[in-house]
């Protein structure tokens, strides 16, 4: 390794406060950046910039506990007991799903699936919701966009590939939809620590990757929410364990894997994982077999999630067409390949720097300095193959979302990365565990590094979790009935007004058949709301009314 790369705990603080300072100046900037969503804009100029401060100050002050090696029983621990760290965080994430982030949906993605999976849960593969009313119950900006529907059924499901809301319907099934992500958080845990140790042949790397990951709040936001990123890291992972030593039956194994983190919600994040992987397998002697056996994996479930599911919304779309719901003269496939044409394209300059703030993200939602352990580390593993491709990957999957013309709006984090994340701490513990920096007499950066870890752990997260539950807090208070739970035994319809505040369209969230004691409509027309609730819903009285809209409630006895 170069000498200017040898990791020390005082580089490393040099490189904290020096890309602390970019990242803050760079936040206040994109702050009234135009070309960005509103909510991107808010998350980078107010979350951000405070979680980037408070980083700063971690960074300085594992810098000064340098010298007190108690931290370092944090990383033992963790190399050892994978498996406790995983039962003792499983239910810790769950109760931070369900008080910090109120059990909630509250991005469209979100929604979209929880919708789609208690869709499947009721053995159905989408919603139904009188024809009549879907511009009430669904926003028209929303319908074949989030949710595809037919104007002649009333039929409505997710217009994601279905992969993550498969694997939530046993969860919704139980009532407890908001368990997944916990219980996918909890098991990265054992799986990272297998692949690390895997791919390093150190069970100290392995204890260092485990600490760094569930100190970074990205991974613990991300645990208690209900975006499918959390489950597309999990599946990479094992993808990884399998295909760092492929053999016929492994390749198999990883191409089912594969195929199910590719139809989780969009293709996109595993194709850019899977192409280093399969470049490199086809460089390898006798990997005819092998390809073979991975592609075979990956037929049965991407035909019936991928290409049948795909056939499935494009029928749903074709009956709007007939309905005259879509733009005269345009066929459902037509408009698909537009949206296409309308996200991928040569990047603008906004966009680039969209990219550019998803890194600043990377580092403010992690252990301070984890991006510059990474990179050490990458350079102390140029001669580990396994790592080269894990490096690869990460890349590939970084610079890939470079020609789609979105930002990625709403997210703990940046989500665009968030598939390959793991490959950070795992190459950080390279840096960490080496024999050169354990032989390094003085530096003090592993300490330093244990020291972060535990600060991070303790502080940043709470800080991240107290800004997700203000958030949501203060989005659902726009609605006050919508703040609270419906009353036992008593049926109601909230009526919102969009224009009362900020993405009340988010809030028009309904279960698939309409049997849960709440509805949410948009609200119209307000002068016509009484006439409408005598029609459809008789019996039901006003009982609270504002800015925001209306709250209809049907009799206790009803």
């Amino acid at each position: 390794m170069a000498n200017s790369l040898k990791p020390t705990a005082t580089g490393l603080l040099c490189w904290c406060a020096g890309a602390g300072v970019l990242v803050q100046l760079l936040l206040l900037r994109w702050t009234d950046r135009d070309g960005f969503t509103p909510i991107f804009r808010f998350l980078l100029g107010f979350h951000d910039a405070h979680g980037n401060l408070l980083l700063l100050v971690i960074a300085v002050c594992a810098w000064l506990l340098r010298r007190q090696p108690a931290a370092l029983a944090v990383v033992r621990f963790a190399a050892q007991r994978p498996w406790v760290i995983a039962m003792v965080l499983f239910p810790l994430l769950c109760a931070g799903s369900i008080l910090c982030y109120h059990a909630y949906p509250l991005a469209m993605d979100e929604y979209a699936a929880v919708f789609q999976a208690q869709a499947f849960a009721a053995g159905r593969i989408g919603g139904a919701f009188p024809p009549d009313l879907l511009d009430r119950l669904i926003p028209p900006y929303f319908q074949n966009g989030f949710l595809a529907v037919s104007r002649v059924t009333g039929e409505v499901a997710a217009n994601n590939w279905p992969g993550f809301s498969l694997l939530l319907a046993p969860f919704a099934w139980l009532g407890i939809p908001w368990a997944l992500n916990p219980a996918l958080g909890a098991l990265t845990i054992p799986a990272l620590h297998r692949l690390t140790k895997q791919a390093t042949g150190s069970q100290e790397a392995a204890g260092w990757a485990v600490a760094l990951t569930i100190a970074s709040p990205v991974f613990v936001l991300s645990s208690v929410s209900f975006y499918s990123m959390q489950a597309s890291l999990l599946l990479h992972v094992l993808y990884s364990i399998l295909l760092l030593q492929p053999t016929v039956r492994r390749a198999l194994l990883a191409g089912v894997i594969g195929s199910l983190a590719l139809t989780l919600h969009q293709p996109m994040a595993h194709l850019l994982l899977f192409l280093p992987f399969a470049i490199w397998i086809a460089l390898r002697p006798g990997s005819i077999r092998i390809l073979a056996a991975l592609l075979i994996g990956y037929l049965p479930l991407s035909l019936l999630l991928g290409v049948g599911w795909y056939m499935h919304l494009v029928e749903l779309m074709q009956a709007a067409s007939a309905a005259a719901s879509a733009p005269a003269g345009q066929a459902p496939l037509d408009a698909i390949l537009a949206r296409i044409g309308n996200v991928l394209r040569l990047p603008a300059a906004h966009i680039i720097e969209a990219r550019i703030a998803g890194l600043s993200k990377v580092w403010t939602w992690s252990v301070p300095g984890l991006l510059v352990l990474a990179a050490w580390g990458y350079a102390a593993s140029r001669g580990n193959p396994s790592l080269r491709i894990l490096g690869a990957a990460l890349a590939v999957t970084y610079f890939g979302y470079f020609p789609f013309h979105v930002e990625q709006g709403h997210g703990w984090g940046y989500r665009y990365l968030h598939s390959a994340w793991f490959i950070l701490p795992l190459l950080a513990s390279v840096a960490l565990s080496a024999s050169e920096e354990r032989e390094r007499s003085g530096s003090g950066l592993r300490p330093m590094v244990a020291w972060a870890i535990v600060a991070t752990l303790l502080a940043a997260n709470a800080q991240r979790l107290v800004q997700a539950e203000a958030f949501i807090s203060r989005h659902l208070s726009q609605v006050p009935p919508l703040a609270r739970a419906p009353e036992p035994g008593r049926r109601e319809i909230v009526f919102i007004n969009p224009a009362a505040g900020s993405y009340l369209l988010d809030m028009v969230q309904n279960e698939p058949f309409l049997r849960a004691p709440r509805i949410v409509m948009l609200l119209q027309d307000p002068g016509s709301i009484a006439e409408f609730v005598q029609q459809r819903f008789p019996g039901y009285v006003r009982t609270a009314q504002g800015g925001w809209g209306e709250l209809w409630s049907a009799p206790r006895d009803h």
